[in-house]
Protein backbone atom coordinates (compact mmCIF):
# COMPACT_ATOMS: atom_id res chain seq x y z
CA UNK A 1 0.00 0.00 0.00
CA UNK A 2 1.20 3.95 0.16
CA UNK A 3 3.30 5.08 3.05
CA UNK A 4 2.86 8.30 4.53
CA UNK A 5 5.56 9.93 2.56
CA UNK A 6 4.84 8.62 -0.86
CA UNK A 7 1.01 10.08 0.09
CA UNK A 8 2.79 13.65 1.04
CA UNK A 9 4.85 13.47 -2.40
CA UNK A 10 1.79 12.88 -4.30
CA UNK A 11 -0.28 15.88 -2.81
CA UNK A 12 3.10 17.88 -3.53
CA UNK A 13 2.31 17.15 -7.04
CA UNK A 14 -1.17 17.57 -6.73
CA UNK A 15 -0.45 21.21 -5.19
CA UNK A 16 1.79 21.69 -8.53
CA UNK A 17 -1.25 21.15 -10.63
CA UNK A 18 -3.69 23.15 -8.74
CA UNK A 19 -2.40 25.74 -7.00
CA UNK A 20 -4.71 25.42 -4.29
CA UNK A 21 -4.46 23.13 -1.51
CA UNK A 22 -8.46 21.88 -1.48
CA UNK A 23 -8.64 20.61 -5.27
CA UNK A 24 -5.50 19.30 -4.59
CA UNK A 25 -7.17 17.13 -1.57
CA UNK A 26 -9.96 16.55 -3.91
CA UNK A 27 -7.22 15.82 -6.51
CA UNK A 28 -5.71 12.91 -4.75
CA UNK A 29 -8.47 12.05 -3.78
CA UNK A 30 -10.32 11.13 -6.95
CA UNK A 31 -7.00 9.83 -7.95
CA UNK A 32 -6.56 7.15 -4.93
CA UNK A 33 -10.18 6.25 -5.88
CA UNK A 34 -9.31 5.41 -9.25
CA UNK A 35 -6.56 3.73 -8.27
CA UNK A 36 -8.08 1.57 -5.81
CA UNK A 37 -11.07 0.75 -7.55
CA UNK A 38 -8.99 -1.36 -10.34
CA UNK A 39 -9.93 -4.08 -8.19
CA UNK A 40 -6.09 -5.69 -8.33
CA UNK A 41 -3.73 -5.72 -5.52
CA UNK A 42 -0.84 -4.07 -7.15
CA UNK A 43 1.67 -2.79 -5.68
CA UNK A 44 2.50 0.83 -5.19
CA UNK A 45 4.56 2.76 -8.21
CA UNK A 46 5.37 6.53 -7.89
CA UNK A 47 5.40 7.07 -11.49
CA UNK A 48 2.26 5.42 -12.62
CA UNK A 49 0.10 6.87 -9.29
CA UNK A 50 1.53 10.22 -10.88
CA UNK A 51 0.20 9.35 -14.13
CA UNK A 52 -2.78 8.74 -12.55
CA UNK A 53 -3.04 12.06 -10.86
CA UNK A 54 -2.09 13.60 -13.73
CA UNK A 55 -5.04 11.94 -16.26
CA UNK A 56 -7.14 12.79 -13.17
CA UNK A 57 -5.83 16.49 -13.30
CA UNK A 58 -6.54 16.55 -17.28
CA UNK A 59 -9.80 14.98 -17.33
CA UNK A 60 -11.10 17.71 -14.34
CA UNK A 61 -10.02 20.40 -16.88
CA UNK A 62 -11.94 19.33 -19.78
CA UNK A 63 -14.39 18.77 -17.27
CA UNK A 64 -15.01 22.11 -16.18
CA UNK A 65 -13.82 23.40 -19.95
CA UNK A 66 -10.79 25.03 -18.09
CA UNK A 67 -7.74 23.22 -19.98
CA UNK A 68 -4.50 25.65 -19.24
CA UNK A 69 -1.84 25.09 -21.76
CA UNK A 70 -0.75 27.75 -23.67
CA UNK A 71 0.87 27.59 -27.28
CA UNK A 72 4.18 27.78 -27.60
CA UNK A 73 5.24 31.21 -29.41
CA UNK A 74 6.68 31.32 -32.86
CA UNK A 75 10.39 32.05 -32.87
CA UNK A 76 10.40 31.42 -29.26
CA UNK A 77 14.69 30.36 -28.64
CA UNK A 78 14.67 27.09 -27.09
CA UNK A 79 17.38 26.38 -24.52
CA UNK A 80 20.16 24.43 -25.63
CA UNK A 81 21.53 23.55 -22.61
CA UNK A 82 20.29 22.53 -19.21
CA UNK A 83 20.67 25.79 -16.73
CA UNK A 84 20.31 24.89 -13.01
CA UNK A 85 17.62 27.30 -11.33
CA UNK A 86 19.70 26.18 -8.37
CA UNK A 87 22.67 28.51 -9.14
CA UNK A 88 20.59 31.66 -9.15
CA UNK A 89 19.57 30.95 -5.33
CA UNK A 90 16.35 32.11 -5.91
CA UNK A 91 14.54 33.12 -2.22
CA UNK A 92 11.79 31.29 -0.52
CA UNK A 93 9.23 33.89 -1.42
CA UNK A 94 10.32 34.71 -4.48
CA UNK A 95 9.53 30.89 -5.75
CA UNK A 96 6.18 31.00 -4.36
CA UNK A 97 6.03 34.03 -6.82
CA UNK A 98 7.16 32.55 -10.12
CA UNK A 99 4.98 29.53 -9.03
CA UNK A 100 1.92 31.91 -9.22
CA UNK A 101 2.99 32.68 -13.13
CA UNK A 102 3.62 29.37 -14.22
CA UNK A 103 1.12 27.67 -15.97
CA UNK A 104 0.24 24.05 -15.27
CA UNK A 105 2.36 22.33 -17.93
CA UNK A 106 5.24 24.51 -16.29
CA UNK A 107 4.24 23.82 -12.97
CA UNK A 108 4.72 19.92 -13.48
CA UNK A 109 8.14 20.38 -15.27
CA UNK A 110 9.53 22.05 -12.56
CA UNK A 111 7.98 19.95 -10.23
CA UNK A 112 9.63 17.28 -11.86
CA UNK A 113 12.58 18.31 -12.53
CA UNK A 114 13.14 20.65 -8.69
CA UNK A 115 11.77 18.34 -6.60
CA UNK A 116 11.81 14.69 -8.01
CA UNK A 117 15.46 15.61 -9.36
CA UNK A 118 14.39 14.38 -13.47
CA UNK A 119 16.74 15.37 -16.12
CA UNK A 120 15.04 17.13 -19.13
CA UNK A 121 14.95 13.48 -21.08
CA UNK A 122 13.41 11.61 -18.27
CA UNK A 123 10.73 14.09 -18.16
CA UNK A 124 10.15 13.96 -21.63
CA UNK A 125 10.00 9.88 -21.49
CA UNK A 126 7.69 10.57 -18.65
CA UNK A 127 5.52 13.09 -19.59
CA UNK A 128 5.51 11.60 -23.18
CA UNK A 129 6.61 14.77 -25.13
CA UNK A 130 9.31 15.89 -26.95
CA UNK A 131 12.75 16.94 -24.93
CA UNK A 132 12.76 19.91 -26.90
CA UNK A 133 9.42 20.80 -25.21
CA UNK A 134 10.58 20.11 -21.72
CA UNK A 135 13.56 22.19 -22.81
CA UNK A 136 11.56 24.84 -23.97
CA UNK A 137 9.32 25.05 -20.70
CA UNK A 138 11.92 25.12 -18.38
CA UNK A 139 14.07 27.96 -20.64
CA UNK A 140 10.79 29.60 -20.03
CA UNK A 141 10.83 29.10 -16.28
CA UNK A 142 13.96 30.62 -16.12
CA UNK A 143 13.54 33.61 -17.57
CA UNK A 144 10.03 34.24 -15.08
CA UNK A 145 12.27 33.53 -12.76
CA UNK A 146 15.25 36.01 -13.52
CA UNK A 147 12.44 38.02 -14.63
CA UNK A 148 10.86 38.61 -11.41
CA UNK A 149 14.24 38.48 -9.20
CA UNK A 150 15.60 41.40 -11.65
CA UNK A 151 18.29 39.13 -12.65
CA UNK A 152 18.91 40.24 -16.51
CA UNK A 153 22.58 39.15 -16.77
CA UNK A 154 21.51 35.58 -16.37
CA UNK A 155 18.22 35.79 -18.54
CA UNK A 156 20.46 37.35 -21.92
CA UNK A 157 23.58 34.61 -21.10
CA UNK A 158 21.09 31.63 -22.39
CA UNK A 159 19.74 34.13 -25.17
Amino acid sequence: MIDRDQLQALFRYCVMLTRDTEKAEDLLQASLENWLSRGKSQSYSHPYMRRIVRNQFIDNCRRHQRVAFEPLEEGMPILLDEISLEEMQIQQDLISLVVEELNTAEREVLYLWAVDGYSASEIAHELEQPRGTILSRLHRIKHKAAAMSGITDVANKAL
